[in-house]
């Protein structure tokens, strides 16, 4: 895959925020969390708590102004009409990220730990990467419209991506035959397509998995009968756990931590700093027996040393939601086209993996 490291313009901010870079981020992301029409009496206080918390975390590592400066590159690629996705699965787990457009995954809707990208009392800067759309990424009509601007010393990076580039030549082929608008503005990846479609879901369990993203592995076909997704949360377990090893160790034991964020939950619960739940998370997956052995004590003072034991080895296995939310939208997204738009479908996978601009 090709990779463009694109720098980061420095953000413009109207005059009353010039001294309070992270009052206007709060600004920004409230109306747009307002025009999104998501809010609601029950879930307001819940959102703008998030919102707070995030940007807070985000104020004490550095970080507003590259979010800034992030945003307004979103929004040169949105004119120029590429598409993207985010390149990592955890940045799914930020609320802030989901209203600047960086992810199209609201985190609150999915139960998304935030401490998962970025814990509260460690938090670190991290640059940015996207996945973008291959066939149709113009770096330098980007870089142009960005000349004028100053750069900070942060860089995002754009790698050139096989699905990205299915989607958003499906979505524009289905466009182009059908005149149906399904994309979000110009990111031809954020999808106007409800989670709920029976007509999807029974293609997997039939086993048609033959072009769909992250499931196409035939060792799933003949385990799909016992395991067929029939909502998102199912599809999203599904994505998680295949992988090899880890199939059969969730199918045999019905595992109690299939997300790397139970383990964390469970460690804030008995006590652990987010840093230290998820030090914990790692440990376990890498086996790091001598940091293990520094955290087993208050772990089985509250749940035992059988909990202890369940933890360590189903946690060996275990995925990060926000990384599973992302693959399961993605293989709905692909299953969803090839179920009700098959030619268009077929006809975009042919192109893509033979790089023929058809």
């Amino acid at each position: 895959m090709s990779e463009y490291k694109i720098s980061v313009p420095r953000p413009k901010l109207p005059k009353k925020f010039a001294k309070s870079p992270a009052k206007y981020l709060r600004k920004k992301v409230i109306d747009v969390v307002e025009n999104m029409g998501i809010l609601t009496t029950e879930n307001r206080e819940e959102y703008l708590q998030r919102i707070d918390h995030e940007i807070a975390v985000f104020e004490r590592c550095g970080y507003i102004d590259y979010l800034l400066g992030v945003s307004e590159l979103i929004d040169a690629m949105e004119l120029s009409s590429i598409s993207y996705i985010a390149g990592r699965g955890v940045y799914s787990a930020s609320l802030v990220f989901y209203c600047l457009s960086i992810t199209n995954i609201d985190p609150i809707k999915h139960d998304l730990m935030f401490a998962r990208f970025m814990p509260a009392d460690k938090p670190k800067f991290i640059e940015l990467e996207l996945l973008v759309d291959k066939e149709h990424l113009s770096i330098s009509d980007l870089e142009k419209e960005m000349e004028s601007d100053e750069y900070e010393e942060h860089n995002i990076t754009l790698v050139a991506s096989n699905v990205v580039s299915l989607i958003s030549r499906a979505s524009y082929e289905i466009w182009s035959n059908r005149g149906l608008m399904l994309n979000d503005m110009a990111n031809g990846c954020d999808l106007r397509i409800a989670l709920d479609d029976t007509k999807t879901y029974r293609s997997f369990c039939y086993g048609d998995l033959a072009g769909i993203y992250c499931l196409n592995r035939r060792r799933l076909v003949n385990e799909m009968y016992f395991n067929c997704p029939i909502s998102f949360d199912d599809l999203v377990r599904l994505c998680a756990i295949n992988r090899p090893g880890a199939f059969e160790e969730f199918c045999d034991n019905n595992s109690l931590y299939c997300f790397q964020e139970e383990i964390m939950r469970d460690a804030i619960d008995c006590g652990f700093s987010e840093a230290e739940a998820d030090d914990l998370r790692r440990a376990v997956g890498r086996k790091q027996t001598e940091k293990l052995e520094l955290y087993r004590p208050r772990w089985v003072a509250k749940y035992g040393e059988a909990s202890w034991q369940t933890m360590t080895e189903q946690g060996l296995w275990s995925y990060p939601k926000a990384h599973a939310i992302v693959l399961a939208y993605l293989a709905y997204t692909t299953a969803y086209f090839k179920t009700h738009f098959p030619e268009e479908y077929t006809h975009a996978a042919l192109c893509v993996a033979t790089s023929e601009d058809c």
